[in-house]
């Protein structure tokens, strides 16, 4: 069994100060809720529950400014990958980058965007997961973290479907 924490960008400004879209920092209630996630994930790290061997994050403010708050609660040891490419990814090429992800990884978070990030989490869990698709149909606002159990012994056999929604966490402010 893995898991894939997909995690979305908290709440950002509507104008980046370079003029662009991928400098777009956090407002002050999406400070707040990257705090929350990373509340969520520190408490699950103080209780020994599951969390991520590694997360990779976009390389855009919003998201490494989400990425940054969730890796410190993890901890130093987690690997921290940047990459400029998650910016721009669609849901197949998230799920091609999990495919090439060591075996030997359990859990991976992934940190992005919408709507690719909701797309993927659809993407991911089993049509038979009435319970998950149901939780997920009303979206995937700001900060929404959703666990994603796949049934599968190695990364390469990531496929659409082949999950369901374990836990998902949506801060309240």
């Amino acid at each position: 069994m893995k898991h894939v924490w997909i995690l979305r960008h908290a709440k950002a400004a509507s104008d980046g100060p370079d003029g662009d879209d991928h400098s777009r920092p956090l407002t002050g209630r999406g400070k707040r809720q990257s705090k929350q996630v990373a509340q969520f994930l520190a408490a699950r790290v103080a209780s020994g529950a599951p969390t991520p061997d590694v997360v990779l994050s976009s390389s855009a403010a919003r998201a490494l400014a989400t990425a940054e708050a969730a890796h410190d609660a993890l901890g130093e040891s987690v690997p921290f990958d940047i990459g400029r490419a998650l910016y721009t990814a669609d849901a197949d090429a998230i799920v091609d980058r999990l495919r090439l992800v060591p075996d030997e990884i359990d859990a991976v978070m992934v940190v992005g965007h919408n709507p690719t990030f909701h797309e993927l989490v659809l993407l991911l869990v089993s049509p038979d997961d009435t319970e998950g698709q149901a939780r997920l149909a009303d979206g995937f606002p700001t900060a929404a973290l959703a666990i994603v159990a796949l049934d599968i012994p190695t990364w390469s056999e990531v496929v659409p479907g082949s999950g369901h929604l374990e836990e998902m966490f949506v801060p309240t402010r």
